[in-house]
């Protein structure tokens, strides 16, 4: 799959991320580990890219950021099964060699001195062969009786939308949300986001497949940027606001701890 071998940097960095703990606690190698994501996320494909194989559309968010009303896609991606051989040939060859040497570079430039190779690629992402992963989903958390829907977009222009609404697991009555925007997708830490967002609902059941049906809109208002921001470092969003529809969204239960 095309989409895989773009995402080989991005792949090498979660792989690592159980040594970030490891790394010194201090502002340059926070900002080592904030250049390497946002250098591997640069390498994915624009967001306004054709659909690969195993790639569908969940839904779209049409919202105005500022910029007129735009759409942010949605999308669900189904691995495919032999993805693991796949991998093996891309890492055997140069560009895949290429691809651990950057990632290798860029996890010492952030202070972790774990390495990564073909082996962990390999193993990383076999394990993920034939999975479906969705842009959009809702989470069912037992300890707090709670559903969190998560909605994710991206535009054309490279611009990140989200969503996270959280509702009550029985009355589905809705209990808070936050508002996510990212203006560039590659520089993961430059992003606006506020929990004063103004909901309404006018959809939300499950279905007969266990998936959950979510229509309303949103609007927030004067929405700060992230303290990690470098560019947008000290600037306010005016507004966002807009409308999502999205007929099915697959619900993932987590894990009951303890149990």
């Amino acid at each position: 799959m095309r989409t895989i071998a773009f995402l080989v940097p991005v792949l090498l960095m979660l792989a690592a991320c159980g040594g970030q703990e490891s790394a010194p606690a201090s502002s340059s190698s926070a900002n080592g580990m904030r250049d390497a994501v946002d250098a591997a996320a640069a390498k994915l494909p624009p967001p306004d890219a054709p659909l690969q194989p195993g790639q569908s559309v969940q839904g779209v968010i049409e919202a105005d950021v500022g910029k007129g009303t735009q759409s942010f896609r949605s999308l669900a991606t189904k691995v495919a099964d032999d993805i693991g051989a796949q991998m093996d040939e891309k890492l055997a060859g140069s560009e895949g060699r290429k691809a651990i040497d950057e990632a290798n570079r860029a996890l010492d430039k952030s202070g972790i001195a774990q390495k990564v190779d073909a082996a962990d690629v390999r193993a990383f992402v076999g394990g993920m062969a034939g999975k479906t992963f969705h842009d959009a989903s809702v989470r069912q958390i037992d300890i707090i009786h709670q559903l969190q829907v998560n909605l994710s977009g991206k535009a054309g222009d490279g611009s990140q939308l989200q969503l996270d609404i959280s509702f009550d697991d029985s009355t589905l009555k809705m209990q808070e949300a936050k508002v996510t925007f990212r203006p560039k997708t590659r520089s993961m830490f430059d992003f606006h986001e506020s929990k004063d967002v103004q909901v309404s609902i006018e959809r939300f059941e499950r279905n007969a497949d266990g998936s959950y049906a979510l229509r309303g809109s949103f609007t927030a208002k004067d929405v700060p940027a992230s303290n990690m921001a470098k560019e947008l470092k000290g600037k306010v969003l005016a507004f966002a606001s807009g409308r999502f529809d999205y007929a099915a969204l697959p619900l993932k239960q987590m894990p009951k701890i303890g149990g």
